[in-house]
């Protein structure tokens, strides 16, 4: 098992060594002397989901982020170990598990998956309204009879010639246009637009849907939390640059990720102050288990799981299932 502790302090990451399987979290949220436990994946994890028998499977981009290059991957996590279930993916990204299947997100399409590993095409670019420029996030609908894909929209208008944001005040800034949509996939593959877009979300990335209907979107520039109900938007967070996952617990509490900064935030449902849990290298699309005891969270950076705990119950790394 290629499992480690790691020790966050503010000069950076200590490593400490090889830990054995079973060990256990502890107690409370995690601060910046809290040991985290991580679990080694492949390069570049950025989603995922409990799949076929209960297993961890997980969305790795590859090297590059080149239409076309075929190194991405999915891998499954089985009895603590990183094995590779499907190839050929070019940028894979988000991840559900519905209707029996594994469905993923990988540039401008999506792929259905069966329990062999075996991929079809489930939606391809001729299926959306409009060309997908980078489709990302994946959500399934409460119901379960249909998914949300949000489409990121123009990228490198987002960034400097250095790779860095564009302050939000700037002409750059101002000039980007709001390419950027929210999807409804149905489970026969035909999609239509759930949300068109629009200037508070010109670059949509994390989406996750409540049990009465509301859709929550991270605004991956701008940096705001947004809901989505009977039409109109309301602002629950913001200083959220890079956005990515979004959950919740049982309680209505949400849990963001910021895969730039690597930060892990806690936004409680009674819309009290939110909550810094941890700081990673890169922290991508998160899910938490059906029993609010830990957030599994992809540091894409670092290539591997990192396991948040969200109670001091024990949980066993990498043997997870939900």
């Amino acid at each position: 098992m290629n499992c480690k502790f790691e020790k966050k302090s503010g000069s950076g990451v200590f490593g400490i060594s090889l830990c054995v399987l079973g060990l256990v979290f502890s107690t409370g949220l995690v601060t910046a002397e809290e040991a985290l436990k991580s679990l080694e994946v492949g390069k570049t994890p950025e989603s995922a989901v409990h799949g076929f028998g209960g297993k961890l499977y997980v969305t790795l981009m590859g090297e590059t982020k080149v239409k076309g290059d075929g190194d991405g991957k999915i891998v499954v996590i089985d009895q603590g170990k990183s094995q590779v279930f499907v190839e050929g993916l070019n940028d894979p990204k988000g991840i559900v598990f519905v209707d029996g299947k594994l469905i993923a997100t990988d540039l401008d399409r999506l792929w259905a998956i069966d329990e062999k590993g075996n991929k079809t095409l489930f939606a391809g670019p001729d299926a959306f309204p409009k060309t997908p420029m980078f489709l990302n996030d994946i959500a399934v609908d409460p119901k379960g009879t249909s998914i949300l894909v949000t489409d990121m929209g123009d990228l490198p208008a987002m960034f400097s010639p250095e790779g860095k944001f564009w302050p939000l005040d700037s002409e750059q800034a101002k000039a980007i246009k709001a390419h950027g949509r929210v999807y409804r996939v149905g489970m026969d593959g035909k999609v239509s637009v759930e949300i068109d877009h629009s200037p508070k979300m010109p670059n949509p990335n994390g989406v996750h849907v409540l049990n009465d209907g509301t859709i929550l979107v991270a605004e991956f520039f701008l940096g705001t939390l947004m809901s989505w109900k009977n039409g109109e938007w309301k602002q629950l967070s913001d200083d959220h640059r890079s956005g990515d996952g979004i959950v919740n617990d049982s309680k209505g509490n949400l849990y963001l990720t910021e895969v730039k900064t690597g930060r892990v935030w806690k936004i409680p449902a009674d819309g009290g102050k939110k909550q810094l849990l941890t700081t990673l290298e890169s922290a991508a699309d998160l899910i938490i288990d059906k029993k609010d005891l830990y957030l599994t969270v992809p540091d894409s950076k670092a290539g591997k799981l990192v396991y948040v705990p969200l109670s001091g119950k024990p949980h066993a790394v990498g043997l997870e299932t939900n």
